[in-house]
């Protein structure tokens, strides 16, 4: 089993035990994470705020429905450019923690700069054994 995959597709629709998303550290999410989860959002924000989440960091959330979703915090600000060293730490962090709770995929949307995020992903599969799931939207 390769422990990178590439799919098409709706990441919400794939049925994931697990997603992970990248954030910023000023409380900015994909609008449709947001959107799903508003609860999920407002704790983040807050958090945000605070000043808890820094670059590296990770904030994990259940949802209702029992889906755990990690908040990678990979941007500094909106507009930036991902930071690989960021991604691999809360990667890692989520990586950690899902192998704890037996979570054995995880779906990552497609991020930005995959040049840069697409090596770091791949760093990070290749010292654990949950295969993490690339989605990128169809068409």
């Amino acid at each position: 089993m390769d422990l990178v995959d590439t799919r098409a597709g709706d990441l919400f629709e794939q049925g994931f035990p697990a997603l992970a998303q990248a954030v910023t550290c000023a409380g900015v999410m994909d609008h449709d994470f947001r959107v799903r989860w508003p609860a999920m959002y407002d704790r983040y924000h807050e958090r945000c705020r605070a000043g808890v989440l820094r670059l590296g960091g990770l904030m994990s959330w259940k949802a209702p429905d029992g889906l755990l979703i990690y908040n990678l915090v990979i941007h500094q600000r909106p507009g930036t450019p991902p930071d690989p060293q960021a991604l691999r730490t809360a990667l890692t962090a989520a990586l950690a923690d899902a192998e704890r709770r037996g979570i054995r995929q995880l779906g990552l949307p497609r991020l930005p700069d995959w040049d840069q995020t697409g090596p770091a992903v791949k760093d990070v599969a290749a010292t654990t054994t949950i295969q993490i799931v690339v989605v990128q939207p169809a068409g």
